[in-house]
């Protein structure tokens, strides 16, 4: 190829180059080597339907992202995302668009406005009680604690600007599916949830609350929406290399037991394997009654040059059936970790987390892991 086209055919790409100049590729790749005695892990319970242990090379959430924004002019801008959560161990395909995705508009004054595959605001602007990593069979952090931190389909949201160190978020996902319920009503399941926030000096104080309609609607194909409200709140001290977060959070809703075992999943219970091993035995609990959770959490850390040790503690309070404690329901938790920074970007991680159920039918939970995190 001579001169001239060569000279032709790069200026045929400039018009292209400078179309993709505002997409940013991003992401995090983290894993390592764990052994998991849990009831979350997927190695199968023994015969007296105990979690056995097991050495596991796991993902720790690894993803990858693509976002980008024009100027509109006078402080307007048009944003997206598309962010996929992918398993560096090969156990899964996770498909596309699987985390945060959305298109918008954001303002210089006013915030930004999504629609899409959105988080609640506890699973992207709270969690300072839980800053470790691990897998999703692991003990090996405050999973129990962070369950309903999600992201809802079909949802819009509304972040406002940061005034005076004040902030807030509103989201409302619709419910497409409208199901039946068992007396041929219409079902309503949509949610709404509100994050408030206030931050200054490196203090911090964060309230999430989150409903679901008709949560107490049996459906006609069976089962409840789990959950019908979520309060939870986490307030601290993050600076001068000192890390301390406190978090306390209330879950009220309704569980499935009409096949025999109760059904949950991320609702109102710690964890239904080890609430049917608690129950076993026992006549079935009124599952037409509401069912609350409480749990308090409490993380502490402080960085030494490259290392940052933590403690995290969390309480889970009895299950309340109808107003009513259920006896040696709940759970003690905690885990020590240390993270050892490389880099700015990479990091070796290690943890232990250990669960002690109250109740004698239900195993202690056992994890330790140790692997590597990388930034890009």
């Amino acid at each position: 190829m001579n001169k001239t086209h060569i000279a032709l055919a790069i200026a045929a790409l400039m018009p292209a180059a400078a179309a993709m100049a505002d997409v940013t590729i991003y992401g995090e790749i983290r894993g390592g080597y764990e052994y998991n005695k849990t009831y979350r892990a997927s190695t199968a319970l023994d015969s007296n339907g105990k979690p056995q242990g097991n050495s596991q090379i796991n993902d720790w959430t690894s993803r990858i992202g693509f976002k980008g924004n024009e100027d509109l002019g006078n402080g307007l801008k048009a944003i997206w995302q598309v962010e996929n959560r992918v398993n560096i161990d090969g156990s899964e395909s996770s498909g596309f668009n699987t985390r945060d995705s959305f298109i918008g508009l954001a303002g210089d004054s006013w915030g930004k406005f999504r629609l899409g595959r959105l988080s609640n605001y506890a699973n992207d602007m709270m969690e300072q009680v839980d800053p470790g990593y691990y897998s999703s069979q692991s003990v090996g952090g405050l999973a129990y604690f962070t369950r309903l931190d999600d992201r809802v389909n079909n949802a819009v949201r509304y972040d406002s600007p940061n005034w005076a160190g004040f902030s807030f978020a509103f989201l409302y996902g619709t419910d497409e599916a409208r199901g039946a319920s068992t007396d041929g009503s219409r079902t309503n399941r949509q949610t709404w949830n509100l994050g408030l926030s206030y931050e200054n000096s490196g203090f911090f104080g964060k309230y999430n609350y989150q409903n679901w309609g008709d949560a107490d609607k049996a459906l006609a194909t069976g089962g409840r929406s789990s959950n019908k409200d979520w309060h939870r709140f986490e307030g601290g001290y993050m600076a001068n290399n000192i890390y301390a977060a406190l978090g306390y959070q209330q879950i009220r809703g309704y569980i499935d037991g009409t096949a025999g075992a109760y059904a949950d999943s991320k609702g109102v219970l710690y964890n239904k394997a080890a609430f049917n091993a608690l129950t076993a035995g026992s006549s079935n609990l009124d599952v037409s009654k509401e069912v609350k959770t409480r749990e308090l959490a409490l993380t502490l850390g402080y960085t030494f040059g490259s290392l940052t040790p933590y403690f995290s503690y969390v309480k889970g309070y009895d299950i309340s059936v109808g107003g009513s404690d259920v006896n040696n329901s709940g759970y003690d938790q905690y885990v020590l970790a240390l993270d050892y920074a490389l880099s700015k970007r990479t990091e070796v991680y290690t943890s232990y987390g250990h669960v002690k159920w109250k109740g004698n039918n239900v195993e202690k939970e056992n994890s330790f892991g140790l692997g590597l995190v990388h930034r890009f």
